[in-house]
């Protein structure tokens, strides 16, 4: 069992496709798309975080992640859209641009080599998401 400094056990790291697979499946699920979305995102940036910390597969690992959680994100976001919880100006730029905003954001401390503290907060990321997909007035 390996521990960090403050001899506290840490988990293994996960593989990214088993990360990956663990939230396709959960986000798959019908519940309501505001928590899946904030959900989605929180894990994504988990799993970008760690992939990031471990140097986990370099270029064609990021191109993965990307490529997954879009694909996840949108999915999300349309069921939300569908069932009219998030009413956004244009539904491709949600459905397509705002999933791409979202990854760019959670891949960039790995891509650009940030400090932690430098870098998009997952929980800010997703409200502003949301806001994007609220009503239109």
């Amino acid at each position: 069992m390996s521990t960090s400094a403050s001899t506290t056990p840490s988990a293994p790291p996960v593989s990214l496709g088993i990360a990956l697979g663990t939230l396709e499946r959960s986000s798959e699920s019908p519940d309501d798309a505001t928590t899946a979305l904030r959900e989605a995102v929180e894990a994504l940036w988990t799993i970008a975080a760690q992939a990031a910390s471990t140097n986990l597969g370099g270029a064609s690992a990021r191109v993965e992640l990307v490529q997954r959680g879009k694909r996840i994100l949108s999915g999300i976001i349309h069921r939300g859209v569908v069932s009219g919880v998030f009413r956004p100006r244009c539904r491709v730029w949600a459905e397509q641009g705002l999933a791409h905003a979202l990854m760019a954001g959670a891949c960039a401390r790995w891509v650009l080599g940030l400090p932690a503290e430098r870098s998009l907060r997952a929980r800010i990321a997703a409200e502003a998401a949301l806001e994007a997909l609220r009503p239109v007035r």
